[in-house]
């Protein structure tokens, strides 16, 4: 410090010690005292075979001149789980084979997905219209063109009331409740329109990709067929995991708890809300609701892990070359495959890890006793 510091009315590195000390002694400290538990934090944990699973925090310390350094570590690690009652969980299989009214009612959700608007013939607005609307209101309230679908509640309470029964073009004021706040809006219809839903015939399943309707009707219940099997198997991995946090319970370390609760909260604000932060007041009470959701799945992947550790599980190279190429097969650039590709060299271990418990779980559900629901 003495070398680097600028005092005035000295040059650089010519300050006298004492008062380098009177001035930077804190700074000092500091520094010496980061260098020595950068050093010997992790030379005691390896002496000790202790393998934290997040950084250390330090307490206590004792930092007198001429005296030993002395502090406290709290570290937190993995628990040392020893998987009971793994073998023959009960399971009730549930199917979700697609009948032919759940195949009906998709081939209609995508004919309504389809559906075309176009100008209505009658001259007022009624329960199956859709209205196209200008409004004003007080202060900046203001919408041009705005399309309201009358068979279905609004944010804006007493809208499609007051718009029952009015002609095109006719204007009129509407109390209105936004917010829970009373409000008139000034409103015109400037058009009435009625959906139109396309009839299942040759055409529409030509719009669809298919050159019949039985060939169109044959692919959608093969696609609900496949997502019945997967949600099956979730129901099935559902009950596993139950049973395994039934038959095994311990403690997981908070710190790791609270790092994959952040990813969670993050991907579903994503998911909530693009890229609005979350409400002040949402954010600790959704936090709170996912918490045990997250110890649980991260209780389950120690339990897998131990479970692989007992039987023997391994990972080989065809295994990660598999894994390589069922991502690589879902990528949609060769920027993506690239990235792929990187992520895999970086993440080699955990990875393998992931195999593992996957590996772990085939084996549970193998070996579970399994009855029809």
């Amino acid at each position: 410090i003495q070398q680097r510091a600028q005092i005035p009315g000295f040059r650089q590195g010519k300050a006298p010690i004492d008062l380098i000390r009177k001035k930077f002694e804190g700074h000092a400290k500091e520094e010496v005292l980061d260098a020595v538990l950068q050093r010997v934090v992790p030379e005691g944990m390896r002496e000790l075979g202790i393998e934290p699973v997040a950084s250390p925090s330090v307490s206590e310390l004792s930092m007198d001149p001429g005296q030993p350094l002395r502090f406290k570590v709290l570290a937190e690690i993995a628990p040392k789980v020893t998987p009971k009652d793994y073998l023959k969980l009960p399971v009730k299989a549930k199917s979700f084979s697609p009948t032919e009214a759940d195949l009906s009612k998709r081939m209609d959700d995508l004919r309504d997905g389809n559906a075309r608007l176009e100008a209505a013939s009658e001259d007022s607005v009624g329960a199956a219209h859709y209205a196209v609307i200008d409004f004003v209101g007080e202060g900046q309230l203001k919408g041009e063109g705005e399309l309201v679908d009358m068979s279905s509640d609004q944010t804006i309470e007493g809208l499609t009331a007051g718009l029952a029964g009015m002609a095109r073009g006719q204007s009129k004021e509407i109390p209105v409740k936004i917010d829970g706040k009373p409000v008139t809006l000034k409103v015109t219809v400037r058009e009435i329109k009625k959906k139109v839903v396309p009839p299942l015939d040759e055409e529409f399943a030509k719009d669809m990709g298919f050159p019949s309707v039985e060939e169109f009707k044959a692919k959608l219940k093969e696609i609900m067929e496949k997502e019945g099997q997967a949600q099956s198997d979730r129901e099935t991995t559902r009950q596993l995991h139950d049973g395994l946090l039934k038959a095994n319970k311990f403690a997981v370390p908070q710190s790791v708890v609270d790092s994959q609760l952040e990813h969670s909260m993050e991907r579903l604000r994503r998911q909530a809300l693009g890229d609005r932060p979350w409400p002040a007041d949402e954010r600790e009470a959704v936090r709170q609701k996912l918490r045990p959701e997250v110890e649980n799945e991260l209780r389950v992947s120690y339990i897998l892990a131990a479970i692989a550790e007992k039987e023997g599980v391994a990972v080989k190279d065809e295994d990660l070359k598999a894994e390589l190429e069922r991502n690589l097969n879902g990528a949609r650039s060769d920027e993506e495959r690239e990235q792929i590709r990187r992520f895999f060299e970086g993440r080699r271990e955990s990875i393998s890890a992931m195999i593992r418990e996957r590996k772990a779980l085939a084996l549970v559900r193998e070996k579970a006793s399994v009855k029809d629901a």
